[in-house]
């Protein structure tokens, strides 16, 4: 059965971090065929060409690209396809960046009509675009979306974690959001310095 999901990693380093994502595992829940390769963009760009025009002709459905440092894999994967296939990018750390910021950069701002779907950092980014291939998958009336659907649905049922609603953990003690949010001095530090969240705490507030 050939492939219908095109999974491609800048380089085979990012290997442990996918291994520890498990992000293939929706996949392979779901009966989706998919395969992975290890093609770097910037060392073997005939080979992905290569590997954009064969997905083409067989049959795939969907591209992940996932990759660090400069990331130009999603974006190089879009325009070899023609901008034919769904292309979804992954930001993934490097040693010069944990954060992926620069891999960040380079899949989130794709020029106009060249578009790369971005679905986020690390790990969490690898599962949510391994979910959202699936979603593409699933979206059409023919009987094999219905079941790919239904097989996504019962994936959520069973792997989706209930978010703890209304309470944090504070050095140890449980504090109602209600009472956390009523500080008005409340700081919250970026790289831009300290910014007062008084806006944000006001909007909070008016949910209660």
């Amino acid at each position: 059965m050939e492939p219908l999901i095109g999974f491609v990693l800048g380089s085979e380093t990012d290997l442990p971090i996918v291994e520890e994502s498990k992000c293939y595992e929706v996949w392979d829940i779901c009966e989706i065929p998919w395969e992975l390769s290890t093609i770097s963009a910037d060392r073997n760009l005939g080979v992905l060409r290569d590997y954009c025009k064969e997905a083409l002709q067989k049959g795939i459905k969907v591209l992940v690209g996932a990759a660090g440092m400069a990331a130009r894999l999603p974006g190089t994967m879009a325009a070899e396809t023609k901008y034919l296939l769904p292309v979804i990018g992954v930001a993934l750390p490097s040693e010069e960046f944990s954060n992926a910021l620069d891999a960040v950069f380079s899949i989130t701002r794709p020029p106009s009509g060249c578009p790369v779907l971005f679905a986020g950092i690390g790990k969490a980014g690898l599962k949510n675009a391994a979910i959202a291939a699936v979603q593409i998958l699933a979206n059409g009336e023919g009987e094999e979306n219905k079941k790919i659907k239904e097989k996504l649905a019962a994936y959520f049922i069973t792997n989706r974690k209930e978010p703890q609603i209304g309470l944090k953990k504070v050095l140890g003690e449980e504090v109602v959001w209600k009472e956390f949010f009523s500080k008005p001095k409340f700081l919250v530090k970026n790289s831009f310095g300290a910014v007062r969240l008084e806006i944000l705490i006001s909007l909070v507030k008016s949910c209660f």
